[in-house]
């Protein structure tokens, strides 16, 4: 009898109508989705009518056509694929500064710095400098919790600003000593990078100059090593490591951010990624779903196709580091307004 009653439940489990095992799923986080796909042939059925592609799975490059005016768009670099979603970065014109987890910074007329979210769209004004003149070449956030901003063109100067407990940013505090530009060129490409609570810029001949946010009137400082590079570095891309090679990790350059991580699929391991195209990708329209705390695209109907298809290859230009010499990129074409985010890193 406990047999014939327990395959009856299973029978019954198995046997529920396609449209209610969708609503079922649609209470699920996305990450269960591919073991309910593989409990039967009804519950795959009715996984393929909830199609999605997860979000949090490798960095995207977030890129437009237009900042403010065109919508967003983000490339995967796994699914070789171009998510559009219907909304636009707010601020036309403005210049992409960088991101942490679903947070961007973007700056316009010269120093007013934007916080944008990119799930609930939501923009945040931070204050304007008070000081006269202020230009931010670049703005650098901390875990969100704190802003830096660098100005690094007659000289070499940093201020701050703390998020308060609000949620709101406070007036910019400026460094009293500055580096004249004489001595440091910013290279114009990469942000600043934190590593280790300190903030490390990037010079054109290779050099660093370091800030101390504990010691924060003193700003910059030129570091006595490395002298440089031994190469011009107009097109070298500063990342934050606590490590001498990649470990088979994945780095995901050429935007005024870079990220280094840890994928779970061995054809990127130990490669580097770069934001331009052999073929201009498939554009897929979707929204951006959070669920549970997971984020992923959902397409718009009527759209067909296996959501959960390795394809093991990619159109954007990239290389194995230390396996195979970078491939030209003669004939790429490149993301017109573009920088990576990483959903997985809130």
């Amino acid at each position: 009898m406990e047999a014939t009653a327990s395959t009856s439940k299973a029978r019954d489990w198995s046997s529920l109508p396609t449209d209610m095992l969708v609503l079922i799923l649609e209470r699920m986080r996305w990450s269960s989705h591919p073991s309910v796909a593989l409990v039967c042939r009804q519950w795959r059925s009715a996984v393929s009518l909830s199609p999605f592609y997860p979000a949090w799975i490798t960095p995207l490059l977030l890129n437009t056509a237009d900042v403010g005016t065109a919508n967003i768009r983000y490339y995967s670099p796994y699914y070789d694929k171009n998510f559009e979603v219907d909304d636009t970065l707010k601020v036309p014109g403005a210049k992409i500064c960088c991101s942490t987890g679903r947070h961007l910074k973007m700056r316009a007329d010269k120093s007013w710095v934007f916080d944008i979210d990119l799930v609930t769209g939501a923009l945040i004004e931070v204050l304007r400098p008070q000081y006269p003149y202020a230009l931010f070449n670049f703005v650098v956030s901390d875990r969100d919790e704190r802003l830096f901003g660098v100005e690094a063109i007659f000289t070499v100067e940093v201020a701050s600003s703390i998020r308060n407990n609000s949620g709101e940013w406070e007036d910019w505090k400026l460094a009293e000593n500055h580096l004249d530009w004489s001595r440091l060129r910013a290279s114009p490409v990469t942000n600043p990078v934190l590593h280790n609570s300190l903030l490390y810029l990037l010079a054109q001949d290779g050099r660093l100059a370091v800030y101390d946010p504990c010691r924060h009137d003193e700003g910059f400082k030129i570091l006595d090593k490395p002298n440089s590079f031994g190469f011009k570095c107009e097109d070298s891309y500063l990342l934050e490591s606590n490590q001498d090679s990649l470990h088979d990790q994945t780095v995901f350059t050429g935007s005024q951010t870079t990220m280094m991580k840890k994928t779970k699929f061995n054809w990127m391991e130990n490669k580097v990624f770069l934001p331009r195209f052999y073929n201009w990708p498939e554009t897929v329209y979707v929204d951006l779903v959070v669920r549970d705390g997971e984020l992923a695209f959902v397409p718009k109907p009527p759209y067909y196709s296996d959501t959960y298809l390795d394809t093991s290859s990619t159109n954007m230009w990239s290389y194995r580091l230390g396996h195979e010499h970078a491939t030209e990129y003669w004939g790429t074409e490149s993301a017109d307004y573009s920088i990576w985010v990483d959903f997985a890193d809130d």
